[in-house]
């Protein structure tokens, strides 16, 4: 299909209709990019929602392999410390993937963030003993941190909102204070909300450079290029996104200890 047809079907859209495109092949991903290309260049305003490899399709760049450990580090001594993974996310593939990765990197000390705590009077106890936790842990290994898998539900959407917050924020806060207090080798964020939390107030990340994917198109790693995570690996890993096995691939990758 051409440019100028994937342009003219999107020409009669108007008052943001949303369009999805199926895409197969990476010929495909290209033959899109240079139909919206086309359609911008007749005036055409769109808003994209895509993933990383449209990006690259976008501009012509070449596939980029995944990234080896020795090119996650490339240019920066990699820290002794151990690294933190932090699991936010509780969607089905995600649980299985934090099963995976427990039960096969057995050295890995885990750390759970306690909703209920969370929710409770014993919420600052909770969160110093976390990160008491943590501090200490990685002066051995790795550190995965995540919150209980118990989701706790509400009929009111204010409260569900609330308790969605308290629990990013606890989770931002034990980042922000490990981070100050014992940088680790690498961080793993994975959940989408969790992943932009993490890097916009647990890192501080304010200027990064993405230097390529952690898997085959997708799970990018971030160097941070300024503030206290400089030079500190950053990988975004989103939920729903992989295979059981491709937060412990990742992990592995990256650890010093696994």
């Amino acid at each position: 299909i051409s440019a100028k047809a994937i342009a003219d079907a999107i020409g009669p859209a108007t008052n943001s209709t949303p369009i999805v495109a199926d895409i197969v092949t990476e010929n495909d991903l290209r033959a899109l990019s240079l139909g919206l290309e086309e359609a911008e260049r007749r005036g055409k305003k769109l808003l994209y929602r895509v993933g990383p490899p449209f990006g690259r399709a976008r501009i012509g760049q070449e596939i980029r392999t995944e990234l080896s450990g020795a090119e996650a580090y490339a240019g920066n001594t990699p820290s002794e410390a151990g690294g933190l993974i932090v699991v936010g996310s509780h969607v089905g593939v995600t649980t299985r993937q934090l099963k995976a990765l427990t039960a096969q990197h057995s050295a890995a000390r885990i750390v759970e963030i306690d909703v209920e705590k969370l929710l409770s009077d014993a919420a600052d106890a909770h969160l110093d003993q976390t990160v008491d936790t943590v501090v200490e842990a990685l002066h051995v290994g790795d550190v995965i941190v995540h919150t209980s898998r118990l989701l706790i539900k509400t009929d009111s959407p204010a409260e569900s909102l609330r308790i969605a917050r308290t629990v990013s924020a606890a989770v931002v806060a034990v980042v922000n204070r490990t981070l100050k207090t014992f940088p680790p080798r690498f961080v793993i964020a994975k959940g989408g909300i969790t992943s932009s939390d993490v890097a916009a107030h647990g890192l501080e990340i304010r200027h990064a450079i993405v230097r390529g994917p952690m898997l085959p198109g997708i799970v990018s790693l971030w160097e941070p290029v300024d503030g206290p995570a400089k030079g500190i690996p950053y990988i975004v890993f989103a939920g729903n996104v992989g295979d059981d096995q491709s937060l412990a691939d990742v992990t592995r990758k990256l650890s010093n200890t696994f």
